[in-house]
């Protein structure tokens, strides 16, 4: 399996992980996005 697919993969997961978390503790998705567009 090619490093690009297998860290597109992961990505995916890890996005997968954050939509089920929002679901069961949305006030940490809210902080978490906070910090991320701060970043910015």
């Amino acid at each position: 399996m090619p490093a690009a697919r297998l860290t597109w993969l992961a990505a995916a997961a890890v996005a997968l992980v954050l939509v089920f978390l929002s679901y069961l503790q949305p006030d940490l998705v809210v902080q978490l996005a906070t910090q991320l567009w701060n970043c910015f």
